[in-house]
């Protein structure tokens, strides 16, 4: 089956690289805190006062909000550099979470204003995982298909996502596996470098 826009979105939020508050504040189960997200997502982009070109730079400002209140950025961050994560001081591992969460949200950001629309998403339920749980989605379209399952972890009673696999591709995964590459082909401070001017060329305005 023919999936043109979402198959390598994982990969592409991996490549455009190189503390949040929770949205709702009563408790609600793995799939609802989803379904929430969601609902929140497609309103952005669908609301009538928000429209257009002209006002995408408006959007783009409500999701970023709500991915920043919705994703565990700190542990996405932590489990991209795997093993390497250790090897770094305490200032090190500050300045990669702050620069991988700009990045992170700027990516995500433009892949929501880009391919999300008003979708029929279907919800197969959560199964606990470890400390957390994995819910499962499936975006309803004409002609194709789309498997959308995240990971979730519970923090001061509220539900996270900390990773998304996009028919069957790792956000998480995929920058664990990008970031690897460049600090084997080059360093640690090699990556960051490139973070660092990547986070000045986003300028933070995901567009």
């Amino acid at each position: 089956m023919n999936r043109p826009c979402f198959a390598g979105l994982g990969i592409f939020l991996a490549l455009s690289i190189l503390s949040p508050v929770p949205v709702l504040s009563a408790p609600q189960g793995a799939m609802e805190r989803v379904k929430s997200v969601l609902d929140a997502a497609i309103d952005i982009q669908t609301r009538k006062d928000l429209e257009g070109e002209p006002h995408r730079k408006e959007r783009g400002r409500l999701v970023r909000e709500l991915i920043a209140g919705s994703f565990v950025s700190s542990d996405m961050a932590r489990e991209s550099l795997g093993a390497h994560w250790k090897k770094l001081s305490a200032s090190q591992q500050a300045e990669f979470q702050k620069l991988f969460t700009d990045l992170f949200q700027d990516s995500y950001t433009r892949m929501v204003l880009n391919f999300l629309r008003k979708e029929t998403i279907e919800y197969r339920g959560e199964t606990p995982r470890g400390k957390g749980a994995f819910v499962q989605t499936v975006i309803m379209r004409a002609n194709e298909h789309i498997p959308v399952d995240y990971h979730m972890v519970q923090k001061t009673g509220q539900w996270w996502i900390r990773d998304v696999e996009i028919d069957g591709v790792s956000v998480v995964a995929n920058y664990r596996e990008t970031f690897n590459r460049e600090i084997s082909r080059t360093s640690f401070d090699s990556l960051l470098q490139r973070m660092r001017l990547q986070n000045q060329a986003m300028g933070r305005d995901a567009s």
